[in-house]
């Protein structure tokens, strides 16, 4: 009786590295985003004062493309000392996770809006044209964005995904999020969110109308995800809904006709995008 052919031995060895290989690539991935939210937790800890405003060079840049260098270089003086002084007075959280966010994400949206917003009303421009290109740079600030691209055309399954959106949920604690669960499984991971920390910050600081911007770089983000992973969502607390959606579905789960209304969809929120997003002139 003859044992198995050499083709075979070397084929099956080939998945099995496949598969060991992702396998440690999941782990990896997972490992990679519980250390991320520890290390922002840990940052949020130790942090009582801070050497320099967090995305301030990001924000010169951005602005750069429509005042020039000088006139960005003006601007980003004046946002650091608005974030200073928004800094010096915020308000204490004891969660580490809620301080993040407030300062290392909130206050420099804030502070950018303010200083765009008065410099438009010297310039005699209606305050909704800074809350628009505030909109653009704070689209900059997107590191969750930068960091799906670099998975994109990782060959990892949505059981990896979930566990990763899992680990991500720590930096959503109840303190400042109401979350409920809507859907776990392999074919789908949602979610609800019927108060967000966001909002309910820019609000107390007279700024809600800046939250639906923070709610765009949801979508930015997870546009980058590879195509077997489908990003949706039809309303959030700061676009006037009862709540924010969040759903994410895998290729499989989805029929003809719910391929072809979710890139309806996807196409009409690209557009409203484009056309809400334009860019003051100097």
């Amino acid at each position: 009786m003859s044992g198995p052919s050499q083709e075979s031995v070397t084929s099956d060895g080939s998945r099995q590295v496949r598969r060991t290989g992702k396998a440690l690539l999941g782990r990896g991935l997972c490992l990679a985003t519980g250390l991320t939210a520890g290390v922002v937790l840990a940052g949020a800890v130790r942090r009582s004062s801070r050497r320099t405003m967090p995305h301030l060079g990001t924000f010169q840049r951005a602005l750069a493309t429509t005042y020039g260098e000088v006139g960005a270089a003006v601007l980003a003086a004046r946002i650091e000392k608005c974030y200073d002084d928004y800094f010096a007075a915020r308000p204490h959280f004891d969660h580490p996770a809620l301080r993040w966010h407030l300062d290392y994400q909130i206050l420099p949206g804030l502070a950018l809006y303010q200083i765009l917003r008065d410099n438009a009303i010297r310039q005699g421009i209606a305050p909704e044209a800074a809350l628009k290109e505030a909109g653009i740079v704070i689209e900059r600030m997107d590191v969750l964005a930068r960091w799906l691209q670099l998975i994109r055309y990782v060959p990892f399954g949505v059981s990896l995904f979930r566990r990763v959106a899992r680990l991500s949920l720590a930096l959503f604690p109840a303190q400042g999020w109401d979350i409920q669960m809507v859907e776990d499984s392999s074919r789908r991971f949602a979610f609800t969110i019927r108060r967000c920390f966001y909002l309910d910050v820019l609000m107390a600081y007279g700024a809600p109308e800046l939250t639906a911007h923070y709610c765009h770089l949801d979508d930015v983000a997870y546009a980058a995800l590879p195509p077997s992973i489908t990003w949706e969502r039809t309303t959030t607390l700061a676009r006037g809904g009862q709540y924010c959606d969040f759903c994410w579905r895998t290729e499989q789960a989805q029929n003809g006709a719910e391929k072809i209304e979710v890139s309806r969809r996807a196409s009409k929120a690209a557009r409203v995008a484009k056309e809400a997003y334009v860019p003051l002139t100097p």
